[in-house]
């Protein structure tokens, strides 16, 4: 289990970061995660996985704002339609799966989970407490 005193640290120096450094976070770990992905869903090219786990991340709190559905357009290269579309796919399974892939990776996958997941989340410049505690299930 992280250090509660640190994972707030960590916390807040996502939420600390600006809009474009949290876009460039998150790319980073999309393509140290796309492998893996692909690994565990060869049929669709590892799309489905990797939208599990960003889906997770907009869902922590059950709000989808503004600046996360841009966040997303940005980070994925996809139209506001896009996200739209990408959105009505989310089930609860979604947040399950993004957890068990955690805790069956090794520290840098994990890691990459995290990043991206807690990019997601503080891009509207706060990380809400349903947020922060999928980030910190995800880390234990």
């Amino acid at each position: 289990m992280p250090d509660m005193t640190k994972f707030n640290e960590l916390m807040r120096k996502y939420v600390n970061e600006d809009y474009n450094t949290l876009v460039g976070l998150a790319k980073t770990s999309v393509n140290v995660l796309m492998p893996v992905c692909k690994q565990i869903d060869a049929d669709n090219d590892g799309f489905l996985v990797l939208m599990s786990i960003v889906l997770a991340g907009v869902a922590a709190d059950g709000v989808l704002t503004g600046k996360e559905k841009k966040f997303l357009q940005d980070v994925l290269g996809l139209s506001s339609d896009s996200v739209d579309k990408l959105i009505s796919m989310y089930t609860g399974n979604m947040t399950e799966l993004t957890d068990k892939i955690a805790d069956a990776g090794n520290d840098d996958l994990k890691f990459a989970i995290v990043n991206l997941v807690a990019s997601i989340c503080a891009c509207d410049e706060t990380i809400k407490r349903e947020e922060a505690a999928f980030i910190y299930k995800i880390m234990a």
